[in-house]
């Protein structure tokens, strides 16, 4: 049962799956479905529509469903597939699973660099190379801001997400599990020749957002990478946005539903040289 259920998701519509979740009666039927045969479940499956089409990912229900349908963050996921240089290099900057990084390569990308810190994405994510030794995916199991060397993430309670010890995001985040990681800039890796200076980054740092552009002054002057990222709060918004106009970009809030942004306080951005 279970295995039919994982097969017969490609029964329906790319375009369809992502709306289910707010058909009333349907969405209710799919979700206690799911919760009978896939909860727990962990397989291997390979996407078949949508902008990470071809690609295998290893899946882990529920946490996995909107790569296993292939909508995660489906707005966000188009424009950045609609962006991915073709033959050019794009950064992964906050990996978590992977979906974002099979996107860029399965759009064309040359070289995608996926930056992880924390182990238990870094695990998901060596699954993903595995999984499609075709895709020039490179995997840097470090954090990324201003320094060099080492330092310390905070496990947040979704043990899936992470934040450096020194950045303003959730504060309170005390008293959680501590790991020293290694941490680079862009600019180093980039000006060292560890990395080639990439056409496209995407950014999901949980509230480094700064950290990490500031560790990239000299790329985003010289080479205008079109951004993509999340950011975590209006205060780091209003960081953000001046911090990429001085630098020649030209910023737009692309969140389907702002309003609803400002509720969650993340909010979705695009930057391009203006």
């Amino acid at each position: 049962m279970a295995s039919m259920i994982r097969s017969a998701v490609s029964i329906v519509p790319w375009r369809l799956r992502g709306a289910i979740r707010s058909m009333p009666g349907i969405a209710q039927a799919q979700r206690w479905l799911l919760d009978r045969t896939l909860n727990g479940a962990e397989f291997e499956h390979l996407v078949d529509a949508g902008p990470a089409k071809g690609v295998r990912f290893w899946i882990r229900m529920p946490d996995d469903k909107g790569i296993w349908t292939g909508t995660y963050e489906q707005s966000f996921a188009e424009r950045i597939a609609a962006a991915t240089p073709k033959g050019g290099v794009a950064f992964d900057i906050g990996g978590w699973h992977g979906f974002f990084t099979g996107v860029m390569a399965a759009q064309g990308a040359s070289k995608v660099v996926v930056f992880e810190p924390l182990p238990d994405n870094i695990e998901r994510l060596r699954k993903l190379v595995a999984l499609n030794p075709k895709l020039p995916i490179q995997l840097n199991e470090m954090a990324l801001g201003e320094e060099e060397g080492e330092t310390t993430l905070v496990i947040m309670p979704d043990t899936s997400m992470a934040k450096l010890a020194n950045s303003d995001f959730q504060p309170d985040a005390h008293g959680q599990t501590r790991i020293t990681v290694r941490i680079a800039s862009i600019d180093g890796l980039v000006s060292s020749g560890a990395l080639p200076p990439p056409q496209l980054m995407k950014l999901d740092v949980e509230g480094a957002e700064m950290m990490v552009l500031r560790g990239a002054d000299t790329v985003l002057r010289t080479h205008k990478p079109i951004i993509f990222s999340e950011v975590h709060s209006s205060a780091l918004l209003a960081e953000v946005r001046p911090f990429l106009e001085e630098r020649g970009y030209k910023v737009t809030l692309i969140d389907e539903d702002p309003a609803a942004a400002a509720r969650r306080d993340v909010f979705q951005i695009q930057a391009k040289a203006g």
